[in-house]
């Protein structure tokens, strides 16, 4: 099954959310673009249908950009609300390999600093760098067949059955309690003084 990116931007959204994590236009732009690149070279099929361009900063779905821009939301703005789109909210529809896949995506790079995806997507031989470097540049075409033979040579599958799928603490509240429990935080939520790492 394929999906619309607007689908799967949606669902980075409920998962940020829950988590209450602060989601970037960008970050979201590049965490659709690797879940359609991992799809790819996992289950040989694209898991959204928009098409894929060479911008400046690195893979952009055009239709996705321009929903955000309709939105009036830059690359910078964080991402909280998208009840009032109603291709983000059809999340339900997304499938169970379809899941595993995207929270797996999503523990792995929600961490990653928007430098380091910037540098991770501006590698040389990630398919962007082809593209842009090619002397096609901005508004060119990432065709799947690039990214699913990059993806392909970057995913070992046996590995990617072992990731987590859920992160262990999903929100603020749980993350201040775990620390407490630590002795890393103190009672008020300071830092220890006798906390040694």
């Amino acid at each position: 099954m394929c999906y619309i990116a607007s689908t799967i931007a949606g669902y980075f959204i409920e998962k940020s959310n829950k988590e209450e994590r602060p989601l970037s236009v960008f970050r979201l732009i590049k965490l659709v673009y690797i879940a359609h690149g991992w799809n790819l070279a996992l289950y040989e099929k694209p898991l959204v249908s928009n098409r894929v361009e060479a911008w400046k900063y690195g893979p952009v779905m055009p239709s996705l950009h321009a929903l955000f821009k309709s939105m009036d939301l830059k690359k910078d703005d964080l991402v909280k609300n998208f009840s009032m789109i109603e291709e983000m909210s059809e999340v339900s529809c997304i499938k169970g390999e379809h899941l595993e896949l995207l929270n797996k995506v999503y523990v792995k790079y929600k961490k990653i600093s928007e430098k380091r995806l910037t540098e991770l997507m501006h590698a040389d031989d990630t398919p962007w760098h082809l593209v842009w470097n090619d002397g096609k540049g901005r508004d060119k075409q990432i065709t799947d067949d690039a990214t699913k033979k990059y993806y392909s040579n970057k995913i070992n599958k046996e590995k990617f059955k072992l990731l987590p799928v859920f992160s262990p603490i999903k929100t603020k509240k749980e993350a201040n309690l775990f620390l407490k429990k630590a002795g890393i935080l103190d009672d008020d939520g300071n830092l220890n003084p006798f906390y040694e790492n």
